[in-house]
């Protein structure tokens, strides 16, 4: 029996080498019960907090990317360190009134013997094609449960989310609040079952 050389088929068919490797099959994530499980938290944050949300979103992965972590971890640890000190009275969270925000249903008379009236313009102009900023995070639902009942129904839960985040960004900016890594311990279950 004569020995066949293995790159006899190439010297027929000549190929770049890179096609002759196979492919890797595309796997697919059937199984979603972690992502469920764990989903995301998502806060509109209203427009004239727009670029202090921007600003607190590129500050987190600035954070994460440092850590060598998810941007969810960064966001977690921070709103821990404002809630505990919202637990502890270091923080207080009061809603005021904006001026710009209040409305008054209107009605209408007529006038017999009125002056003519001038509609003056607009405070500030209205954007139409701005986008909507919304923060999402994956942190716990008791944390979530926390925001929302320091939001009440008088303030948006996006304005407080961007406050805490704010809060504990300036702790860390001022050194008061230190981020450190911890390793994850991952661990398997053996059974003697097969």
């Amino acid at each position: 029996m004569t020995r066949r050389n293995a790159l006899d088929r190439l010297r027929e068919n000549p190929q770049q080498p890179i096609t002759t490797i196979p492919l890797a099959k595309e796997q697919r994530r059937d199984n979603r019960a972690w992502d469920r499980k764990h989903c995301g938290k998502s806060y509109f944050i209203p427009a004239p907090l727009n670029e202090q949300a921007k600003d607190i979103r590129a500050s987190i992965l600035a954070l994460s990317q440092k850590h060598m972590t998810n941007t969810s971890s960064v966001a977690t640890a921070l709103i821990s360190f404002s809630l505990a000190h919202v637990r502890q009275g270091k923080l207080k969270i009061e809603g005021r009134p904006n001026a710009n925000r209040r409305k008054m249903a209107l009605t209408w008379e007529e006038a017999e013997d009125g002056w003519p009236m001038e509609i003056s313009q607009p405070l500030k102009r209205i954007i139409k094609d701005a986008k909507d900023i919304y923060l999402n995070y994956r942190w716990g639902r008791d944390i979530d449960t926390q925001i929302k009942a320091l939001a009440g129904v008088a303030i948006s839960v996006g304005e407080v989310v961007v406050f805490l985040l704010n809060y504990a960004l300036g702790a860390h900016k001022q050194g008061r609040l230190r981020l450190k890594e911890e390793t994850v311990v991952v661990s398997q279950k053996v059974s003697a079952a097969w």
